[in-house]
């Protein structure tokens, strides 16, 4: 017979020390998880504002801290200004929406959304628009529900504003906290990705605006109802490609169909057009000089960031892609030029 022959597995204690370090350092991550998602929101956020400061500093001669201090001013501003004018008016068209969304999904197909699930958003709405309305709010409601969510906020426009007074500042940071053996690479990749995502946001949100404003003018041209939600809902979903303006359309003309068939062949005919101005004469324009994110990668990241995190998930998954993305490129040419040597 032959001699069984036995293995042990012997761990040292430098194994066993790292292994420990490494799942507490996890753990750390998971506990610091949100003050990590007002980072790389801020990042994200700062990138997208720094050509503007830039552009202020260099061609306009303004201190790069005023330029900074009147940009995040106006931003303020501005979608103060926007959710004070549209807030009740989309919350309401919202509302609205639901019910005869769902509705016409139940005569046109024999299915409907949840009946819970629409009461449900329904009646947060409401609840929404009558706390804005109310002058006498609990501290403890106001602490749960409004404080937590307001100081993450502020925290990420604050370390955004930090991020962008500083010339670089980004990449500031990055050589403070990398050791000297990651620096140069990691910087090499950070560049990469800025100039990539920079890009792709500036083209994206140009291409969301503009579709969205042609969506909800047209649509309230043709009297189609809710006019307001389905544009934000066609610059929402432009963000995804290929499909997120077909779903917008689809939309579209099912709430159309409830009020008439004409109607929503007209609606049809109207997001064809819009769809073939886009493609032929928007994305050429917008996207023409951009690099572009494959639609995969986008719609992928979309899903996967909105189960992991939520609306933080969504707002961070195309630029952690696009960072992923680029880090097994640097990889790749790396492999590939050790290879050559």
């Amino acid at each position: 017979m032959k001699r069984e022959e036995t293995q042990t597995l012997q761990i040292g204690w430098q194994t066993f020390w790292r292994a420990l370090f490494a799942i507490f350092f996890v753990y750390l991550i998971f506990q610091a998880r949100h003050a990590l998602g007002v980072f790389f929101v801020a990042v994200v956020l700062s990138m997208g504002i720094d050509p503007a400061v830039g552009f202020f500093e260099k061609r306009l001669r303004f201190n790069r801290l005023l330029a900074t201090v009147l940009l995040f001013l106006f931003g303020a501003g501005l979608l103060g200004g926007a959710l004070f004018l549209t807030l009740p008016v989309v919350v309401g068209e919202t509302i609205g929406f639901l019910g005869d969304f769902n509705e016409a999904l139940s005569s046109l197909f024999g299915v409907a959304l949840p009946s819970a699930f629409v009461r449900d958003i329904s009646t947060n709405l409401s609840k929404l628009v009558t706390f804005l309305g109310e002058s006498h709010i609990s501290l403890s409601f106001a602490v749960s529900r409004i404080l937590a969510p307001i100081i993450f906020f502020l925290a990420t426009i604050v370390v955004a504003f930090y991020l962008c007074v500083e010339k670089r500042g980004t990449e500031h940071l990055l050589r403070v906290i990398l050791p000297d053996a990651y620096e140069e690479p990691t910087l090499r990749v950070f560049e990469r990705f800025k100039k990539k995502i920079r890009r792709w946001l500036g083209a994206q949100l140009v291409l969301s605006v503009i579709v969205g404003f042609v969506v909800a003018l047209g649509l309230w041209v043709l009297g189609v109802r809710y006019p307001l939600v389905l544009g934000i809902l066609a610059g929402l979903f432009e963000v995804v490609p290929i499909i997120g303006p077909i779903l917008a359309g689809l939309f579209a003309v099912i709430v159309a169909f409830s009020e008439s068939s004409q109607l929503s062949f007209y609606v049809a005919l109207f997001f064809i057009v819009v769809q073939q101005l886009e493609n032929h004469i928007l994305i050429p324009i917008v996207m023409g000089k951009t690099m572009k994110v494959h639609p995969v990668i986008v719609t992928i990241s979309l899903l996967a960031g909105g189960q992991v995190a939520g609306f933080i998930g969504i707002f961070l998954a195309v630029p952690i892609a696009v960072l992923s993305q680029e880090i097994f490129t640097y990889m790749a040419e790396a492999k590939e030029k050790r290879a050559g040597q």
